[in-house]
């Protein structure tokens, strides 16, 4: 699909980053949505609040932006770094929708655990563990 759209072969680790790249703006962005006033989510008056997690969110999800980027430059370190935070994702997606309407646990799960899924299988992949080790 890449080799179409930009016109040259990209390495398993190079679409691994990408998607660590997208993942990390999922998780702001989801974080943004829970954390700021808005029209299109309404809560009832029993459900919990959402602002310091939703800022959790939204930092990890910058963190990761910001680990991605120095792991792209260079920082071998943050590869297991990076693997960790996806995991803990998944752990989050879990936690998400426990006790959530039908509509929330199929499009959550789906939207941020994809790109998860796309990630680990990219990064754990031999070539990228050999591109990793070749850095």
């Amino acid at each position: 699909m890449f080799k179409n759209l930009l016109g040259t072969e990209l390495s398993e680790l190079r679409i691994a980053l990408i998607f660590s790249y997208i993942g990390s703006f999922l998780l702001m962005a989801i974080g943004l949505i829970f954390a700021l006033p808005s029209v299109f989510i309404e809560f009832t008056s029993d459900a919990p609040d959402f602002g310091t997690f939703a800022w959790i969110l939204f930092a990890v999800g910058f963190l990761r932006l910001v680990f991605t980027y120095l792991y792209a430059n260079g920082t071998k370190v943050l590869f297991y770094v990076l693997i960790a935070l996806s995991i803990l994702k998944f752990i989050e997606i879990l936690a998400a929708i426990v006790g959530e309407n039908v509509g929330f646990m199929v499009w959550y799960p789906i939207l941020t655990g994809l790109v998860e899924v796309i990630f680990l299988i990219n990064i754990f992949s031999k070539s990228a563990r050999e591109e990793n080790k070749s850095l």
